[in-house]
């Protein structure tokens, strides 16, 4: 299983989104939605070979002397593939580009010119006809999420199950 870094999310601030999403939920029912239970923003992603001792010992250097950051909902997005996901996008934040970055040095990740975005992935569905796709994006367009929360520690999870936390000064 791969190793994940993510930034856990903490009850109250579930519980912000849910309330906040409750009528969008209501008016898709058919969309496959995250278990709140399961909400977390993926930070990074490791190799299934990779050893976590190994990775906790290469992660313990380059975030011990990282600052608490915040982060601010952005907007409800959704993209197309081979189905459409819909996303709670965050604020640009330099700190968690930061971490991203020094992960990437850390581990000798080729840097890609794209900066870190956070995501927090709230559904998954079939692709809709055309006109629902509007639909979904002129709902989504015109509602407001008001969220913020600070972020004071990373999680490692292997096999949805944490086995280290990184906490930021």
């Amino acid at each position: 299983m791969k190793l994940l870094l993510t930034i856990e999310l903490s009850d109250k601030t579930k519980k912000e989104i849910t309330d906040q999403l409750s009528d969008l939920k209501k008016t898709y029912p058919q969309f496959q939605w995250e278990p709140v239970e399961d909400y977390s923003i993926l930070v990074h992603s490791f190799e299934e070979s990779i050893e976590p001792k190994m990775v906790i010992n290469k992660l313990e250097p380059a975030l011990y002397d990282k600052e608490p950051f915040y982060l601010y909902a952005d907007a409800v997005n959704l993209t197309i593939h081979n189905k459409i996901t819909l996303y709670l996008n965050f604020r640009r934040e330099k700190g968690i580009e930061k971490i991203s970055k020094d992960i990437k040095e850390q581990f000798q990740i080729a840097q890609s010119p794209e900066r870190y975005v956070p995501r927090l992935i709230l559904a998954n569905y079939k692709i809709p006809s055309k006109q629902q796709y509007f639909v979904i994006k002129k709902r989504l367009a015109n509602l407001e999420i008001d969220l913020s929360f600070k972020i004071n520690r990373l999680s490692l999870f292997k096999e949805n199950k944490k086995i280290y936390t990184f906490k930021l000064l």
